[in-house]
C-alpha cells in the first residue's frame, strides 16, 4: 500500500484542478490512471461519491 502527492488537488475542496471535479484517483483522465491498480475500481469509487452527492442535495 502507498500513497500520493497530486499537484493537481485543490485540498480546500477536495476536487482536482486539472479534471475541474470532484477529487477520484485514477478516474479517467488523472495522471494516476493505467499507473495504479486500486482496492476498489474506479468506476465503484464514482458511484459512491455521487451517490455521497445526491444524498447531499437531498439533505438541503
Amino acid at each position: 500500500m502507498s500513497s500520493f502527492s497530486c499537484p493537481h488537488l485543490n485540498e480546500k475542496g477536495n476536487t482536482c484542478l486539472r479534471l475541474k471535479t470532484d477529487c477520484v484517483p485514477g478516474r479517467k483522465g488523472c495522471v494516476l490512471s493505467k499507473k495504479f491498480q486500486f482496492a476498489v475500481p474506479v468506476e465503484e469509487r464514482i458511484k459512491m461519491q455521487n451517490s455521497k452527492e445526491e444524498s447531499k442535495k437531498i439533505r438541503e
